[in-house]
């Protein structure tokens, strides 16, 4: 058997972004679902997906959440006009995925999925950040953590790959390289090797550049995270686009 649970407790998160008819501010509510296999032995996967609850108070909210669980659950070449959001049968669908890989490759397998949230920039910008781990047998195994900030007023997701694109770029290449080696092994010898980054985060004070393992390091090295600033990304003469 396999137990679904959504805990009933809310994150209710402090955001002046959208007002109802009484020109009160409605305030976006993040609830974690949560589900997790039973069973001993074959298989497990536990996923922590954290959805906004109040969707219908903002079109911007239902926006952000149907894009959060896109990205989510689908990989970029799958068509997704047509998704409809169901977390319980696609949480149940990885769950079958993992039993066949138990029966296919042996009975240690599993999945895990821990998602959380966090607003930034005086809570005009979500964050969501995920951590996702597996293994299906053999040396088919894999850690990740990845993030997506979307601006309240838009729902639009940042994309941060133009620090790296532009007159700037090899200045703000310079700029990780030189953070990367001042405490790290890396795998690649110099700063014309350093290859795109695939994810990114808005933090308070500049933005956290994210590297996953074996992309610039060791795999032991684990998931390597670069922090520029606000400042600095300035110096390089690349544009703030969250300002």
């Amino acid at each position: 058997m396999k137990s679904f649970r959504i805990f009933a407790f809310a994150m209710v998160l402090l955001l002046a972004m959208a007002c109802n008819n009484s020109g009160k501010v409605v305030l976006p509510q993040l609830e974690p679902f949560v589900y997790e296999t039973d069973e001993e032995g074959s298989h497990s996967v536990r996923i922590s997906y954290q959805r906004i609850v109040n969707t219908e108070d903002n079109d911007i909210f239902a926006k952000i959440e149907r894009q959060n669980y896109i990205n989510s659950f689908f990989d970029d070449s799958e068509e997704c006009d047509d998704v409809v959001i169901d977390l319980e049968a696609t949480a149940k669908s990885i769950a079958d995925e993992y039993a066949s890989y138990a029966y296919e490759y042996g009975p240690v397998c599993w999945y895990s999925m821990d998602q959380t949230s966090f607003f930034v920039r005086d809570n005009t910008v979500l964050c969501y950040e995920t951590l996702i781990e597996s293994y299906t047998g053999g040396a088919h195994g894999g850690c990740s953590l990845w993030y997506e900030c979307f601006d309240l007023a838009t729902g639009a997701i940042y994309d941060f790959s133009y620090l790296y694109d532009g007159e700037w770029g090899s200045a703000m290449k310079e700029l990780v390289y030189a953070k990367l080696i001042a405490d790290k092994v890396l795998l690649i010898e110099s700063v014309e090797e350093l290859p795109p980054f695939r994810s990114a985060a808005l933090t308070e004070s500049g933005v956290v550049i994210i590297y996953q393992p074996y992309e610039v390091a060791c795999f032991a090295a684990g998931i390597i995270s670069v922090e520029v600033t606000d400042e600095e990304i300035l110096a390089t003469g690349a544009p703030l686009l969250w300002e």
